[in-house]
């Protein structure tokens, strides 16, 4: 499989967490706002718990969308030029492994399966656009110690 094609499909799988968290999210907030409210302070003004659950899940779905969008983009910078990715890919992997483990202690099964084959997506592309990333380095690096004459493939 290519490393473009699998960026796409980590990023269409993020898109339907952040999707999943976004239903999730709604489905809490019709049951939360039928419960008392119970303001405790923080800082300057009081939340009750319903309201700093939603806020921290909100702020999860917009960065799970974020990394949806990294992932897009770094499938098509893969075509264009790989080796402008440099490291954000495998920091994009390193951040899909903690979300990983976050899955295996706090969610169910289906959100971790869908967590490791989204990481698994990550985790193979970026080693192939690395891999590519070398081999073309190596061959522009092979080509320029040639004379302007010389022709590689003539024996």
């Amino acid at each position: 499989m290519k490393a473009t094609v699998l960026y796409k499909i980590a990023s269409a799988l993020l898109f339907v967490v952040a999707a999943g968290n976004t239903y999730g999210t709604l489905n809490f907030w019709h049951v939360a706002g039928s419960m008392n409210a119970v303001p405790f302070p923080i800082g300057h003004s009081g939340f009750s718990y319903a309201q700093v659950v939603l806020g921290s899940w909100v702020f999860c779905s917009l960065c799970v969308l974020f990394g949806a969008y990294l992932a897009w983009h770094l499938g098509s910078l893969t075509k264009t030029m790989p080796q402008a990715i440099g490291a954000l890919g495998w920091v994009l992997f390193a951040y899909q492994l903690a979300g990983v483990y976050v899955s295996f202690i706090f969610l169910s099964g289906p959100v971790r399966i869908l967590a490791a084959i989204i990481t698994l997506c990550v985790g193979w592309a970026s080693w192939l656009s690395t891999v590519h990333s070398r081999s073309e380095r190596r061959r522009n690096h092979e080509t320029s110690f040639q004379r302007p004459g010389d022709n590689p493939y003539r024996e």
